[in-house]
């Protein structure tokens, strides 16, 4: 209902009904049945724009009903009687102005929500738009990622198996021919080549671990551990170390994806032993919804303002030189994890071994995962 276009007719009607009732009252008094016809110009004021004409209906209404009575005097015998009437036609309009002014106000609330809706509308318009642009922008960026991991599996381990290859075979033909500094250049080259090459697979395992995962089913982390160990049984056997498991449960999720869970924390365990033969234990409990994993060592430990650096891709808090790697093992660790729907976080101090912690959901991961595949698109780079 648009006011100001009605009010041009509504004004007149409001006072020519005003005037005829008052015309009418004076040659038959009316008494309380005049506060009837009177009500309906006060709910006619209902179409006027501003809320003062409500206000200026009552009392221009009440006036005619005042005026009615004077103009018109009834008989001395029946005064109180009019008198009555009259009061009673009073509060009867103001009691129509005093409902039509709330109803004004509950209209002028009701408008006011529905601008508020309207404009939340328009910006939860405008955020779904911005967020949809930044959603394609993410996937073309993630599609590019998926075409450099494609080159770097082909294009850019193939010079570095060539310049590997190559640098043997010079110091294979002219060993005799080459002094030690050239022998010790060539080993070199071919030590860096093959760490450049490890480097390359493990930031491929690293970006794959979403894109190119499979899909859950059920794993038996009693199989897959025992997987790990028969992986890992060469540094096992070379550093004596001791690997022992509570029972373990099965869980939803990715078979090769929680196997290389499980060898990267051990293989870390190993590695970063103390002066006594590793020690590594594997435990897991039940709390609530999830299941808590432990992988327990007795190693040289963490500093506490490093428990979440070591999870950052490529921080590495030792040399090269003194503790071989890449620097992805923990970072890759917590990939997978995530992937599964839960966390992982270290407990430790220096010398006193390490305790890795991971949860992961009993059901949840599942829905976590199948939620993410709904929002993902299919990989369109292919890889290789």
């Amino acid at each position: 209902m648009n006011q100001k276009d009605t009010s041009t007719n509504i004004l007149p009607a409001c006072i020519l009904l005003s005037l005829g009732i008052f015309v009418f009252d004076l040659f038959m008094p009316l008494g309380v049945a005049a506060a009837v016809p009177y009500i309906g110009v006060i709910l006619l004021s209902l179409w006027l724009p501003e809320r003062k004409h409500t206000l200026l209906a009552g009392i221009a209404t009440s006036i005619l009903t005042i005026l009615g009575m004077f103009w018109s005097p009834p008989p001395i015998e029946k005064i109180w009687i009019v008198l009555a009437n009259r009061s009673i036609s009073l509060l009867g309009i103001w009691s129509a102005v005093v409902g039509v002014s709330r109803y004004r106000s509950l209209l002028e609330v009701i408008q006011a929500q529905k601008e508020l809706l309207e404009k939340e509308e328009e910006d939860l318009r405008q955020a779904n738009s911005e967020l949809e642009k930044y959603t394609q922008e993410l996937k073309r960026s993630n599609a590019e990622l998926e075409q450099f991991a494609y080159v770097a599996s082909h294009d850019l381990q193939e010079p570095l198996r060539m310049v590997a290859s190559f640098t043997q075979l010079l110091q294979k033909r002219y060993k005799d021919k080459l002094d030690a500094d050239a022998h010790e250049f060539i080993a070199y080259a071919v030590e860096g080549a093959n760490r450049m090459q490890r480097l390359i697979n493990d930031l491929l395992s690293y970006s794959r671990i979403h894109t190119k995962g499979k899909p859950f089913e059920e794993v038996d982390c009693e199989e897959i551990l025992g997987e790990a160990r028969a992986n890992l049984q060469l540094a096992i056997e070379k550093s004596g170390a001791l690997v022992t498991n509570d029972s373990l449960p099965a869980v939803m999720g990715e078979a090769s994806q929680l196997m290389r869970l499980f060898q990267n924390l051990i293989d870390n365990a190993i590695k970063f032993a103390g002066e006594e033969a590793p020690r590594v234990h594997i435990a897991a409990e039940k709390k609530g919804a999830e299941w808590l994993f432990s992988v327990r060592d007795n190693g040289i430990g963490v500093e506490p303002q490093y428990h979440e650096r070591i999870f950052v891709i490529f921080q590495r808090l030792h040399g090269r030189e003194e503790y071989p790697g890449t620097g992805i093992g923990l970072a890759i660790c917590r990939r997978i994890v995530e992937r599964h729907g839960g966390r992982i976080w270290v407990e430790s101090e220096p010398g006193q071994g390490s305790t890795f912690y991971f949860t992961i959901p009993s059901t949840g991961g599942y829905e976590h995962e199948k939620a993410r595949r709904r929002n993902t698109d299919r990989d369109p780079a292919g890889g290789g």
